[in-house]
């Protein structure tokens, strides 16, 4: 069977390391940092689309119950080579019949929606994973930022005129993605779109990363001192309205309805 354009991208580029450079160091930090204000002793948590199991590596060294799903067979074995005991399986985060109904109190979907091209793609991933976690629960679901895209690639790379042309961007500056593309780029508008279509209701939405990305060169020449500062700054800002969508990343973090209330 032919490798998806998913597969080979993860082949070819490590995800086990960009959590490790000082761009990726600062979004996990700053993601952990907000999943311990929803994670109560003998939480379960779920990680779909869990690349090679950073967050799920550090929520069990913290003695939580974590299943992963992953996609990736690569990763999968990157993931288990240092995480040996790890319950993890391969999986399609838009269709995980062998996960069971209401299981999670928390569940992750930090990657999967990257890839998937559209809203009806997406919202059958934020339906599967409404299912799997509980009434009351919470899901962390991470989005690829369109203006993030657009100054890096797009200006940056003197590719906006030829992509503005063929109607790549379109007139407002909006990535339209391709069914057989790797990325989906959104807007906060579009998130929130999403959200309704899938019932989902906001408890926050944060950047986990700001302007890190824009700023790899410069977090690289950091001190060790000053680094961890602007880490605490991350943290400070990272939910501040007239912040969020500059960066790279977003997490909106959105709760299953129970009995038509939302967890505060």
């Amino acid at each position: 069977m032919p490798l998806s354009n998913i597969e080979k991208h993860y082949n070819k580029h490590p995800e086990d390391k960009r959590l490790l450079r000082r761009h990726g160091i600062v979004e996990f930090e700053t993601t952990l940092h907000h999943l311990h204000r929803f994670l109560k002793p003998g939480a379960r948590v779920l990680d779909i689309g869990a690349g090679t199991g950073r967050y799920t590596s550090a929520l069990m060294t913290e003695g939580y119950e974590v299943k992963a799903v992953e996609l990736v067979r690569r990763n999968i074995e990157v993931f288990l080579e240092r995480e040996p005991t790890a319950d993890v399986v391969q999986g399609d985060a838009r269709n995980m019949p062998f996960l069971p109904t209401a299981w999670a109190d928390v569940t992750l979907l930090l990657g999967p929606l990257y890839h998937l091209i559209g809203d009806e793609e997406k919202i059958k991933a934020l339906n599967e994973a409404k299912r799997v976690t509980k009434p009351g629960g919470v899901i962390f679901v991470a989005y690829l930022m369109n203006e993030y895209s657009i100054l890096s690639y797009c200006f940056d790379e003197e590719r906006i005129g030829g992509l503005l042309e063929r109607g790549a961007v379109d007139k407002h500056f909006h990535i339209q993605a391709q069914p057989d593309e790797l990325y989906d780029y959104v807007r906060l508008e579009d998130i929130d779109r999403l959200d309704q279509g899938a019932g989902l209701e906001r408890v926050t939405i944060f950047s986990p990363d700001g302007a890190s990305d824009y700023m790899r060169t410069r977090l690289n020449r950091m001190s060790e001192e000053t680094f961890a500062h602007f880490i605490e700054y991350q943290k400070s800002i990272s939910e501040r309205a007239d912040l969020i969508g500059a960066g790279s990343h977003v997490v909106d973090v959105v709760s299953v309805v129970d009995n038509g209330t939302s967890m505060d």
